[in-house]
């Protein structure tokens, strides 16, 4: 079943959307004029030099280390022997087939005689590869191919080659979108390095599901899957990347010798006597943060005193600066972690002035009542309760929807349970209103002791089925308390979590799910709240396999007690990883870990793991 979506996936790839990012006809010979040379070339220039230089530390290009090979080191640091026994070893140690030949050679030579590049290339590294790593081991993606990003973009998220592709992982428009990455006039996800690298993971995990080769994978990325299969019909039928070669793209036919000369570089820039550079910041430098409303880096800048430049270097995505709100998403920034600390403690202020600012534009203008109100020192903080409206609620202080929008900055009806509403109104609060008020001394606080809310901070990896697991909830009862109506979450997204609620989806009636492209009955099972072994007893399925549009009865009401069910037993097979089995099993590693008492990641073949 995995299959045969996983085709479907790269078949509209293959017709609709191929990659065709390099479409010069290039000779390997003219490696300085491949497509391939003039990204690299304008990427570094641009990152590196013209438009973020103080972000790495200061070294003048002119000392020992930065400068250029002279033609005698250049030769002995391009001897075959040496270069065919070290990437031999490189081979060894990993899935990708790594070949030397004169091809290669010759890319080698490209990127040493750009000696003064590659320090900072490999510095930044320090910021971008561990983001890669992390992502790539989540889909069984091999770490070495974090390396393509030299290739694509020298680790540029701002960079663009002449046919439109933009971004670390040189995404086109069209492609990007099958991948999640949206472009709006103010955000440009292709830019984000999070979540760009997440959708070239996926993208390359659907390619090799295909062709189960990591070389014609990078040549799919490259060239389009609709060439790629031509040159296999063309090779007679050949799958291996070697042996189809000559029936390759020319510029394509650079693209595998480019990234295992960047490979080779990367790996061995001791011995090449190439010294990094180091970024301003490292990843485990950087925090996320969340933010409210729609603002901009330079007001950020400028109220939480943030360098500026360190704000537009560390978000790209936002290509006007302009950081937009949604009611559908929540928009986040990366600060340097030392700032942290400032901005939460002075957060408050800073989305008071921004509300203040509009506030004053507006009731200047429009409306007489509200300072008349605001001096009778009469102000309600109304918490929305589940079931209410805003009109509802401007019936019940006797205000209106437009008035309750303006004091709030709301752009739209849409409220969500726990939201705090500031009401300007004269008229007392019913009892049993879940409301503070500014006049009141000895409140009581018993609507908000029977609920306790959570509120989760949505961190990268995480999914909505794996919170809900977390919690010991359902996937819908979050998306109730949090008037979602997707399964999409974003990195800083904050989520009400209020476990006293949870019964309420186990009492609701016999549900109907639709199976939908990429489904597994886990992932069903955790997004209701019940066991794969429920589901199955509920349809009398005799397997876990399922097809799109078949129908599922959901019966929460008659779902058995989880203690009762039969353990999984997971039997590790080569190749797999903890990351890749945690996301089979819709749970997390660390679950895994703690069911089988395992103290590090390392499994082995045949081992026999407890699924929580």
């Amino acid at each position: 079943m995995k299959k045969k979506i996983n085709f479907i996936i790269v078949w509209v790839i293959v017709v609709l959307y191929p990659i065709n990012i390099y479409s010069q006809n290039n000779d390997i010979d003219n490696v300085d004029s491949s497509e391939i040379a003039f990204v690299f070339d304008k990427a570094v220039r641009d990152l590196y030099y013209n438009n973020y230089p103080s972000n790495f530390e200061h070294i003048s290009i002119e000392q020992n280390y930065y400068r250029s090979f002279t033609d005698e080191e250049l030769d002995a640091l391009l001897d075959d022997s040496l270069l065919a026994k070290r990437i031999a070893i490189m081979n060894i140690n990993s899935p990708f087939e790594y070949k030397y030949n004169q091809d290669v050679k010759q890319w080698i030579k490209y990127y040493l005689k750009h000696k003064q590049f590659l320090g900072r290339i490999i510095g930044l590294g320090e910021l971008y590869f561990p983001i890669f790593e992390e992502t790539f081991s989540k889909y069984e993606v091999p770490l070495e191919l974090k390396y393509l990003a030299v290739v694509e973009s020298a680790l540029n998220p701002n960079a663009k080659s002449r046919a439109g592709a933009v971004g670390l992982w040189q995404f086109m428009y069209r492609t990007g979108l099958l991948y999640d990455l949206n472009v709006t006039s103010y955000v440009d996800d292709r830019r984000d390095p999070y979540k760009s690298t997440e959708a070239a993971a996926r993208h390359m995990r659907d390619l090799y599901d295909i062709y189960n080769d990591w070389a014609l994978v990078l040549a799919a990325y490259n060239a389009g899957a609709g060439r790629i299969n031509r040159a296999v019909l063309n090779s007679g039928g050949k799958t291996n990347y070697w042996e189809i070669l000559p029936y390759l793209p020319a510029e394509t036919r650079n693209y595998v010798p480019a990234f295992i000369a960047v490979s080779y570089i990367m790996s061995y820039y001791k011995e090449l006597n190439i010294v990094p550079s180091p970024p301003k910041f490292k990843d485990v430098e950087i925090d996320t943060i969340a933010i409210k409303y729609n603002t901009n880096l330079k007001t950020i800048s400028d109220f939480f005193e943030i360098p500026y430049e360190d704000l537009k270097f560390l978000n790209p995505q936002y290509i006007k600066d302009i950081i937009p709100s949604s009611e559908n998403q929540i928009y986040c920034i990366r600060i340097p972690k030392k700032y942290q600390m400032q901005f939460y403690s002075k957060e408050k202020a800073f989305y008071d002035t921004l509300l203040a600012q509009r506030t004053i534009t507006v009731d200047t203008n429009i409306t007489k009542n509200v300072p008349a109100l605001q001096n009778t020192g009469n102000v309600i903080y109304h918490k929305v309760q589940r079931g209410q409206t805003l009109s509802g609620i401007a019936a019940k202080y006797r205000v209106t929807v437009s008035d309750i929008k303006r004091w709030n900055n709301l752009k739209s009806n849409m409220i969500y349970v726990g939201q705090k509403l500031k009401i300007y109104s004269s008229t007392p609060p019913s009892k049993t209103s879940s409301v503070t008020s500014t006049n009141t001394t000895n409140q009581t606080s018993s609507s908000s002791a029977k609920t306790q809310n959570i509120v989760h901070v949505v961190k990268s990896g995480e999914t909505l089925s794996g919170i809900a697991s977390k919690y010991g909830v359902s996937v819908n009862n979050i998306k109730n308390w949090n008037n979602l109506s997707s399964d999409k979450i974003s990195i800083g997204q904050k989520l009400i979590i209020n476990p006293t609620e949870q019964t309420s989806s186990k009492t609701s009636t016999q549900q109907i799910h639709v199976v939908k492209r990429g489904e597994t009955l886990s992932g069903i099972a955790s997004k209701y709240g019940v066991s794969v072994n429920n589901i199955k007893n509920w349809n009398n399925l005799s397997s876990d396999k399922i097809s799109i549009g078949q129908k599922l009865i959901i019966n929460p009401t008659k779902q058995t007690s989880s203690k009762t069910e039969t353990q999984q037993i997971h039997v590790v097979k080569s190749g797999e990883t903890l990351s890749g089995i945690a996301n089979k099993y819709n749970t997390t590693v660390d679950a895994i870990k703690k069911a089988n008492n395992l103290k590090s990641n390392k499994i082995y073949v045949g081992q026999k793991l407890k699924i929580p």
